[in-house]
């Protein structure tokens, strides 16, 4: 009969084992296999053959590639703020226990169950310079109507301004759960003290939400060096590659150009630089923990 102290062990492994499976096969193993690719030469037909860091010279010396990590970290600053910003108010005015909550807690995730397609094509046509619904009503209250997507000034505010319509539902729900999460005797308690509500938030709620800020912080910078959906539906890394995103550069250069090298070397610096956000983050975590 084996110890009771070994099956204690052994039963998380066991339900972790799933997840670790298709972790290690659908993520770790492409990961550990584009690294590989990066140094070869290779057009998906032929054999690899391997080039050292020739590949990485290449993309380093390519002004486009320059030019959609620019845009990519633009994009990153434009949305993360708001994500996170939004998210937390739309958690908290939908955390009142109101008549008819739920409902709008339904209707304000809607957006997030659309495919990347269907967002990109209906924004691109309110965003239509001519009969666009936004320049519509611009028009009637007097104002200048921009060319959206044509204009490089603001083809990728607007882009960022879909991506926040799309995916703040997403915050949103997380916050919503921390928020009811909080136990209720810690708002009691502070009311009974004479606490304002701006009291409350400040000393109560936002200290008890930093562990899951940081969180949905991370994610947010994380999803955001990941764009490539919207962009390239909306103006296909246009104006003037003004929104030409890093995917878009991997995707192009692999499989319009075929040169899964340089294409794995791009995939390579895009983990990078996300895993270096993420480990900012976590030690920030730690310190704040500290």
């Amino acid at each position: 009969m084996e110890p009771a102290g070994k099956n204690l062990i052994a039963t998380p492994w066991l339900f972790l084992a799933p997840f670790l499976l298709l972790f290690g096969l659908f993520m770790l193993l492409p990961a550990v296999a584009g690294v590989g690719i990066s140094l070869t030469e290779w057009d998906i037909l032929g054999t690899p053959e391997f080039i050292g860091l020739e590949n990485y010279i290449h993309i380093f010396g390519d002004p486009l590639f320059w030019r959609s990590i620019f845009n990519t970290f633009a994009f990153m600053l434009m949305t993360s703020v708001p994500l996170v910003v939004f998210g937390l108010a739309l958690a908290l005015l939908l955390n009142q226990k109101l008549r008819g909550t739920t409902i709008v807690r339904t209707i304000v995730f809607l957006p997030h169950v659309l495919m990347v397609s269907a967002v990109g094509v209906l924004w691109t046509w309110m965003y239509e310079s001519s009969v666009g619904l936004i320049n519509h009503y611009l028009r009637l209250v007097g104002l200048p109507a921009p060319n959206w997507l044509t204009d490089t000034d603001t083809a990728m505010p607007a882009i960022a301004v879909t991506t926040i319509w799309w995916i703040v539902n997403v915050n949103m729900m997380i916050y919503l759960t921390a928020l009811q999460d909080i136990p209720a005797e810690l708002y009691d308690a502070s009311k009974v003290d004479g606490a304002t509500a701006w009291q409350r938030f400040r000393y109560i709620t936002l200290p008890l939400l930093m562990p899951v800020t940081a969180m949905v912080t991370a994610l947010t910078i994380v999803g955001g060096w990941r764009v490539f959906g919207q962009a390239y539906v909306m103006t296909r890394g246009g104006p003037e590659a003004s929104t030409f995103v890093i995917v878009q550069y991997i995707y192009l250069t692999a499989f319009q150009n075929f040169e899964m090298g340089p294409a794995a070397a791009a995939g390579v610096v895009l983990l990078f630089i996300t895993l270096a956000f993420s480990l900012v983050q976590l030690r920030l975590m730690r310190s704040r923990k500290d």
